[in-house]
């Protein structure tokens, strides 16, 4: 299968045609562009502390690229991985018979993700961006894109029917370290309302992987699974990456704090000795 690069459109793309799931702070706007995250005061923490400088990133999931320029800005080589909007075939949408979940594609293709990919080339135009944009499904991604020094899975694996295939395909092509950065985490934290939780946990055994089942009839039909940190620490382990830290986090999610965690995981068995 050939790499299906995407192009920067020819047509000039106005504000109101994009749709942007992080706050940027774009060349030539008075003032930031509005969206669901704010990551800019914490975004550091959100990428694990990772120094990116000289580095080759693979990213995955970049919705309207505020990560992306980000981690460009800081010295890094970032080509992205995200869905064809023109082609509706490996959607991990959520089946619900009771509901007309084609319409349910259809409306999430029209209204959020092709203004979300305007929003990416608009902030990749205002920024002088040399990064790239593979259009695939990450189940589907060819063997043919080569080895990247890091790679990055941020709030991505709730949204995918198979996490651990997801993983799988990613880490193949990863040398060093990947980045995976999922909601959660604040029942972990060291505060005051925590204290007398963290003492009762030190008592009970390791928290097990686990990955608990989202879907019903009230949620949108995106969101597949609630990961823990220990399920994604024990499949890099699978995988060949058996090193790992985890750290935890507030950002901002439509004007409140939310909590997230991010796992690091180092690669310690070469990939040449690796059976992926």
């Amino acid at each position: 299968m050939s790499i299906n690069y995407a192009k920067r459109p020819e047509k000039k793309i106005s504000l109101d045609d994009c749709w942007f799931y992080h706050v940027q702070d774009l060349p030539g706007l008075s003032k930031p562009t509005k969206g669901v995250f704010d990551l800019r005061e914490s975004v550091d923490e959100f990428l694990g502390k990772v120094d990116f400088k000289n580095k080759t990133v693979l990213e995955l999931g970049p919705s309207s690229g505020y990560l992306t320029f980000h981690m460009e800005k800081l010295g890094a080589d970032v080509t992205s991985i995200d869905l064809d909007i023109n082609s509706q075939t490996n959607w991990d949408i959520i089946k619900r018979v009771k509901n007309d979940w084609k319409k349910e594609l259809k409306d999430f293709i029209t209204y959020e993700l092709s203004k979300a990919r305007n929003a990416y080339w608009y902030a990749h135009k205002a920024h002088n961006s040399n990064s790239k944009l593979i259009e695939c499904h990450i189940n589907n991604l060819p063997d043919d894109v080569g080895f990247y020094d890091i790679s990055t899975i941020c709030t991505v694996l709730l949204h995918l029917q198979d996490p651990f295939l997801a993983m799988e395909k990613m880490l193949s092509h990863t040398k060093e370290k990947i980045i995976i950065t999922e909601l959660g985490g604040y029942n972990r934290i060291k505060s005051y309302r925590n204290i007398i939780r963290n003492f009762i946990q030190r008592f009970r055994p390791t928290p097990s992987p686990s990955m608990t089942f989202l879907p019903n009839q009230t949620r949108r039909p995106f969101m597949w699974w609630k990961l823990s940190p220990e399920i994604i620490v024990n499949i890099a382990n699978i995988l060949g990456f058996e090193k790992s830290t985890v750290t935890y986090h507030k950002q901002i999610v439509d004007g409140r704090t939310v909590w997230f965690f991010t796992v690091v995981c180092e690669r310690t068995v070469p990939i040449k000795n690796c059976y992926y």
